[in-house]
């Protein structure tokens, strides 16, 4: 397991902040989800109404972990920062992409991707930290070109999260995919990775 160092923003005084990206979701790290993130989910779901609830608040990332652990094409992050989970992803690089022009060629696959949920504006504002999710997709753009795929990536989007991967990470939406819950699809070209890598 490596440690790179990342950055995030304070939400409060926007100041830059060191953090830890993990290229392995450890007990460790599985246990400060226990301790943190699942108290705070369920509190804020004890007082949302109906249909407010985070389209993640049912993911046990502990299951998750344990059903994909050793698997070959997968791969897990963790991002901690002041010895607190601020958020977790599961890649995978079993699946091809679908844009004309890569259609066919490998990339990294999101799975899974989730910021803690002190971190998301809608649950708390300002929120602690803002940027898991550009160093999460950041991590996804790496994990290609170190595998030989250029950047490649694509993933599903929870609708909550389509603005943010169509305006603020520039991918191209492929729209709604019936094999997958009608999620919105989106993948990121070589170009559109190599625009996000020198904006970050």
């Amino acid at each position: 397991m490596t440690e790179s160092k990342v950055y995030l923003r304070d939400g409060k005084s926007a100041g830059l902040v060191e953090a830890g990206l993990f290229d392995e979701i450890t007990p460790a790290h599985l246990n400060l989800w226990d301790r943190a993130w699942v108290p705070a989910m369920q509190d804020y779901c004890a007082g949302a109404p109906p249909g407010e609830k985070p389209e993640d608040s049912h993911w046990d990332w502990r299951r998750k972990s344990r059903a994909y652990r050793g698997m070959l094409g997968y791969s897990s992050f963790a991002l901690v920062c002041r010895d607190e989970l601020q958020g977790l992803m599961m890649t995978n690089d079993v699946t091809s992409a679908r844009l004309a022009g890569q259609f066919g060629k490998p990339q990294i696959y999101v799975e899974f991707v989730a910021t803690a949920p002190w971190n998301r504006p809608k649950l708390q504002d300002p929120p602690r930290y803002r940027g898991v999710g550009q160093v999460f997709i950041l991590a996804a753009i790496e994990t290609s070109c170190e595998a030989g795929f250029k950047g490649r990536i694509g993933l599903h989007s929870l609708p909550d999260a389509e603005s943010f991967y169509e305006q603020r990470c520039g991918f191209h939406r492929l729209g709604p995919d019936s094999s997958h819950q009608n999620l919105t699809y989106f993948e990121m070209t070589e170009t559109q990775a190599d625009a996000f890598r020198h904006h970050h």
